[in-house]
């Protein structure tokens, strides 16, 4: 077994906080959060025990994607703040002990962005290439896109343009054109512009967007599974393309290797421990870990031609997926594990995989934070997730889901509904938005019961407050709690640093994968230290396997954790064996 601890770079033993800026805290009273928001609350991340801040897209943006669209990546959005508050920020972090990582958005730019405003001006302006242009096709004499691609959110991948009368490709909003990544000139104004600009002013990494869409498949017709439409799904034409090693090689090469920094890298796409490691290998050199979909879409694609249809999750499905990831960290590997419950992408872990009901939301996040700080590798917190932030309330109508994942769902569906497609319904497509849609994770950041949340001096906030805020979900109410979700990430985090041989460093080995109420598993450190987990994800009285050899209760997610073999409904307890 490989002492994993030997020259173990800073991130490998670090915690990692997203904040989302419009949602995180307002300082001006505008209804939006913004930069000295995130300042003023910079100590309050620090209390939580994390070691570093990823934030979410600042920079300039119409948002068409809420931030991801992006038109100018040197300069904050005016509704943030300006250069002067981001760098305060990196400082303050820095002063406090923490890293700071940007979120890196280079597959596609805003349309408002200046090279994309150039590159539809004429077909010969020199910055046509940083995009990718097709000319349209004709069939029985109809004008339809150079292929029948889908795009992600839905609709059409290619948007005419009746300026140059071309087509031009996004695989995402029609805001948000892709760029051409195939040429080389291209891609050294995107390192210039968008990476090493920040490297250079002192931030610590990036998480990396939708990195496994930079290269292209051949332009050639998706398959047709929906034979009553032109457009068709198309998501594995734009990942991993014939290129995409070849890029990420030279990205790393040329900007992210130049400093210490630390890369986490989004990668869409049904990967095995094999192809992963490919990407995130020390030998690799392209990235220092991968954010996996595997876990995140565990109760998604309830129906296979909608991502956003909700399944419930099977409980032997986690459990194999978390043996994979772990392998990662493992003693044969030369990779690392990013693990996490919940980002912007994704709804509330409690309401997901647990219980969010009043009698159960508690001990369910306590649960769900002893699950993921006792997994090896490198966790990410999204803010709200230490205090046991759920749902938005299921009686909120549908105009109050702004994402546009969640209203191109919507839109999908009931157009299908009118072209008579069978088995979907409205009200099934709605469920699925109230338990899996994006909206969930960027309602406002809950610091008070006083109004708005505490979030803003403001009654009309950018996006509704969860009213769950007066129920007791807010950071001023669970800091005075001992027994609070708050209180007890902190206890977990510390815990987590105290045995960091075994959980951050140590071997996972699962035992009884085909329980479908509890999860238990060993985490054995290199010299021998061995801890047992046992996670109860039912409301029902469950019996662990009971532990090898003599066992102390170190910690349990319940205050009365009662008899040694019987987990409550939804607890969960670490032994030492």
């Amino acid at each position: 077994m490989t002492d994993r601890r030997i020259d173990a770079k800073w991130w490998k033993s670090a915690t990692i906080y997203q904040i989302y800026p419009s949602s995180f805290m307002d300082s001006n009273g505008d209804g939006i959060g913004d930069l000295p928001g995130i300042l003023s609350k910079l100590g309050y991340v620090k209390s939580i025990g994390v070691d570093a801040v990823w934030i979410s897209p600042f920079y300039k943006s119409p948002n068409k994607d809420q931030g991801y669209d992006i038109s100018d990546y040197q300069m904050p959005d005016p509704s943030y703040g300006n250069m002067e508050d981001i760098e305060a920020i990196i400082k303050g972090c820095h002063d406090k002990g923490m890293k700071i990582i940007f979120d890196l958005v280079i597959n596609h730019t805003s349309d408002q962005h200046r090279w994309f405003q150039e590159s539809r001006k004429s077909k010969d302006n020199p910055y046509r290439k940083y995009y990718i242009w097709r000319p349209a096709r004709y069939i029985d004499g109809e004008r339809r896109p150079p292929t029948n691609w889908q795009a992600t959110f839905g609709g059409s991948a290619w948007e005419w343009d009746e300026i140059t009368q071309e087509y031009y490709l996004h695989a995402f909003v029609v805001e948000q054109p892709d760029l051409n990544w195939e040429d080389a000139e291209v891609r050294q104004a995107i390192y210039k512009e968008a990476i090493l600009f920040w490297l250079e002013k002192g931030i610590d990494g990036f998480r990396v967007d939708v990195s496994s869409f930079y290269s292209k498949h051949e332009f050639v017709d998706a398959p047709i599974v929906k034979p009553e439409q032109y457009i068709q799904p198309a998501h594995y034409n734009y990942i991993d393309g014939p290129r995409l090693t070849e890029f990420l090689e030279e990205m790393q090469r040329e900007t992210f290797s130049k400093y210490d920094s630390v890369t986490l890298a989004e990668m869409p796409g049904t990967r095995t421990l094999e192809n992963k490691l490919e990407f995130v290998g020390e030998s690799s050199k392209r990235f220092s870990m991968a954010i996996s979909f595997d876990l995140a879409t565990v109760d998604h694609n309830g129906h296979q031609n909608y991502y956003l249809w909700w399944k419930p999750y099977d409980l032997k499905e986690v459990k194999k997926i978390t043996e994979a990831e772990q392998l990662l960290s493992g003693p044969n590997t030369d990779g690392w594990a990013l693990t996490y419950l919940e980002n912007h992408d994704q709804a509330r872990s409690i309401s997901r995989f647990m219980n969010d009901s009043p009698e159960y939301r508690v001990i369910s996040g306590k649960t769900l934070a002893m699950y993921l700080l006792t997994l090896s590798g490198t966790p990410i917190l999204y803010q709200g997730q230490e205090i046991g932030i759920i749902n938005m309330p299921k009686e909120w109508p549908e105009e109050e889901y702004i994402d546009p994942m969640s209203w191109m769902f919507m839109q999908d569906v009931r157009d299908d509904i009118k072209k008579g497609v069978k088995g979907i319904t409205e009200k099934e497509a709605f469920h699925s938005i109230q338990m899996i849609g994006r909206d969930h994770a960027r309602v406002p950041m809950q610091w008070s019961n006083e109004k708005s949340a505490g979030f803003s001096t403001n009654e009309k906030t950018w996006m509704r407050v969860n009213t769950s805020y007066k129920e007791g979900i807010n950071v001023a109410e669970e800091e005075k709690d001992e027994n609070s979700v708050l209180n007890f990430y902190r206890r977990m985090l510390a815990f987590r640093k105290k045995h960091s041989d075994s959980i951050i460093f140590g071997e996972y080995r699962g035992v009884d994968p085909e329980n479908e109420k509890i999860m238990q598993f060993y985490k054995t450190s290199f010299d021998g230290e061995t801890l047992f987990v046992a996670l109860n994800f039912s409301g029902s009285m469950q019996t662990i396997s009971k532990p090898e050899g003599k066992a102390e209760l170190l910690l349990s997610s319940s205050v009365d954790s009662g008899d040694q073999d019987t987990l409550q409904p939804y607890e969960g307890r670490i032994y030492r064996v």
